[in-house]
């Protein structure tokens, strides 16, 4: 199970009914793989676009570890960065 520390990257999503969530990465593909920031990213936007579509106002996509740079956004079900 991932969590806030193996997790490569995250994603903080708020929601038109007010709520705001945070989900962690999952990036890997099986049990004993090194972790893949690209599968993780691509999940994240996956669970964006597909998952909660139309649902959210506001999804930003962050790296988990250090600084946590911002490295998608998403306004309206709109990539705008």
């Amino acid at each position: 199970m991932n969590s806030s520390n193996s997790s490569l990257t995250k994603c903080i999503i708020w929601f038109y009914d007010g709520n705001i969530r945070t989900f962690y990465s999952f990036d890997k593909s099986h049990a004993k793989a090194k972790p893949n920031k690209a599968l993780g990213i691509r999940r994240l936007t996956k669970m964006i676009n597909q998952t909660f579509k139309g649902k959210y106002e506001t999804a930003i996509i962050y790296g988990n570890l250090g600084n946590g740079v911002e490295i998608a956004k998403y306004k309206h079900g709109v990539r705008v960065l």
